[in-house]
C-alpha cells in the first residue's frame, strides 16, 4: 500500500528534461541547429553568420533534491558588424585574460593579438572587429 501511494510522488519529482549536457557544436550540420542548442543555455538571442561552442552544464535541479545549477559556456561567433558591441554591453575593458579555454571550442582561432577583451559579472568577452568575431565565456561553478 505505501509503495502504492509513494509512485505519484515519485512521479512528480523531476517533471523538466534535465538541461545537463557536456559536449561541443560540431554533432549540428548547420548555424540554425547550432543557435537552437545554444539558446537552451543563453539568455541572449543574437544572429550569427558562424557559430562554433563547447558547453558544460550541470542542471542542478533535475534530481530529486535540487543542487545548484553550474556552467562553463564558450562561444566562438562570427556576426554581423552592427552587432558587435551588444556583446560587450554593460562590461569593463580589461587586459588580455587567460585564455587557454578558447581551444576547447571547434575551430577556435590561435591567434589573439586582434581581439580587445571585455569582463563583468562571471563573463568575459573578446571582439576582433576586423574578423567580425567574438569570443564568449560564461561560468558559474
Amino acid at each position: 500500500m505505501f509503495t502504492v501511494l509513494l509512485l505519484p510522488l515519485l512521479g512528480g519529482c523531476g517533471g523538466n528534461a534535465s538541461k545537463t549536457t557536456d559536449g561541443d557544436s560540431r554533432r549540428f550540420a548547420t548555424v540554425t541547429e547550432k543557435q537552437a542548442f545554444l539558446e537552451r543555455y543563453v539568455s541572449f538571442r543574437r544572429r550569427y553568420d558562424e557559430l562554433d561552442f563547447a558547453i558544460r552544464y550541470i542542471d542542478g535541479g533535475d534530481g530529486m533534491v535540487p543542487g545548484p545549477t553550474e556552467w562553463d559556456v564558450r562561444i566562438l561567433a562570427k556576426v554581423p558588424v552592427e552587432s558587435l558591441d551588444e556583446w560587450a554591453s554593460g562590461m569593463v575593458p580589461t587586459q588580455i585574460p587567460d585564455v587557454s579555454w578558447i581551444s576547447s571550442i571547434p575551430n577556435a582561432p590561435i591567434e589573439m593579438a586582434s581581439f580587445e577583451w571585455y569582463a563583468g559579472e562571471g563573463r568575459i568577452v573578446g571582439i576582433s572587429r576586423g574578423n567580425r568575431l567574438v569570443l564568449y565565456r560564461s561560468r558559474r561553478n
